[in-house]
């Protein structure tokens, strides 16, 4: 007599292979939701150090504006830009208060920048004369934070010059 039920065998065969294929999904969901989570702290990141560059070409404009030296310009910005080497760049308050400053610190507590969901990012700013060039400064903004307890970091490299 031919039995058309299931056995206990090929039910234990079509979970195994139900619990397979779920696994494998979840797990794909997963690896996409931190990829995703990675890569939006990847940009944030990218925007400081952009932002960071953007801020150091501005103060050398200003400076040229107000008839200082392009790389000088201490009585606006506290320190030169040829002396800023390896601080961080802060946010300060401005007037009109939705205008955003910068300012050079040497505590990195200062260079810290806060996300909405609460990530912190750690920015700082490099610059090294480049000695085949006269008046050409090689500007290096750092972006570190942590994240899942690894460490990680960006950077991004711009030359700054004399040109006016």
């Amino acid at each position: 007599m031919k039995s058309k039920a299931f056995t206990l065998i090929e039910t234990l065969i079509a979970i195994t292979l139900v619990t397979v294929v779920i696994t494998a999904v979840a797990g794909l969901i997963l690896n996409t939701l931190l990829s995703n989570q990675r890569n939006i702290h990847n940009l944030q990141a990218m925007y400081l150090a952009q932002e960071s560059l953007e801020a150091l070409r501005f103060m050398r404009d200003s400076n040229w504006l107000q008839n200082y030296s392009w790389d000088g310009g201490e009585a606006l910005w506290g320190t030169n830009i040829a002396d800023a080497n390896g601080l961080y760049l802060d946010e300060v308050p401005c007037n009109p208060p939705n205008n955003v400053c910068f300012r050079f610190s040497s505590s990195a507590d200062d260079g810290q920048v806060s996300m909405e969901d609460g990530f912190v990012f750690t920015r700082s700013i490099e610059i090294t004369p480049v000695t085949d060039e006269e008046e050409t400064l090689e500007i290096t903004a750092a972006v570190e934070w942590e994240e899942r307890g690894k460490d990680r970091s960006l950077e991004l490299s711009t030359y700054l010059s004399n040109w006016q």
